[in-house]
C-alpha cells in the first residue's frame, strides 16, 4: 500500500473584511505563513479566519472604540512604528488572527487520528495549539499597550 495522500491544490479565497477599520485577511497569504497544504479547504479555512478576527476584535473593542474617539479611521492610522513600510499594529492584528485560526485548525484535526502513533501526535499539537495562543495573547497585549505578563504577589 502507497503512503501518498493525494491532496488537491487550493484555489484562491476572497479577501474577508469586518467593516474596514482593521486590515482585510487574505485567505491565500494566511495559508502561505501557516504552511497549508489542500488538505484543508478553503471553506474550512475562511471559518478559522472569521472566527479568529471575530475573537480578536472583540478583545481589541474598547480600545478601537478609543482610537475612533481619536478620529483615527482605520488601524494603519493609530500611530505606530513601520517595519517594511506596515504599521506595527497591522502587523500584530495579521498575527494574533492567523495565530488564533492555527490554533483553532489544531484542534480540529487532532480529531481525526487519535490511535497510537496519532494519538501521540495529537498530544504534540495540543501544545503547538497553546503556543498559538500565546502568540495571540502577546499580540494583543501589545497592540493594546500592555505588559504580556500579570504577575500579583500574594
Amino acid at each position: 500500500m502507497s503512503g501518498f495522500v493525494a491532496t488537491a491544490p487550493a484555489s484562491p479565497a476572497q479577501p474577508l473584511s469586518s467593516g474596514g477599520w482593521y486590515p482585510d485577511i487574505d485567505p491565500t497569504e494566511a495559508r502561505a505563513v501557516m504552511r497549508l497544504d489542500g488538505t484543508v479547504t478553503n471553506d474550512r479555512l475562511v471559518e478559522c479566519l472569521s472566527n479568529a478576527m471575530s475573537s480578536v476584535e472583540d478583545e481589541l473593542d474598547e480600545w478601537q472604540q478609543q482610537q475612533r474617539a481619536l478620529g483615527r479611521e482605520r488601524l494603519a492610522d493609530v500611530p505606530s512604528k513601520a517595519i517594511n513600510g506596515v504599521s506595527r499594529l497591522v502587523m500584530l492584528y495579521k498575527r494574533a488572527v492567523v495565530a488564533y485560526a492555527q490554533a483553532e485548525l489544531l484542534e480540529k484535526y487532532r480529531e481525526l487520528d487519535t490511535t497510537g502513533r496519532g494519538d501521540r501526535r495529537a498530544d504534540a499539537m495540543n501544545e503547538t495549539a497553546e503556543d498559538y495562543r500565546r502568540n495571540v495573547r502577546y499580540a494583543v497585549r501589545d497592540i493594546l499597550g500592555r505588559p504580556r505578563a500579570t504577575v500579583e504577589l500574594i
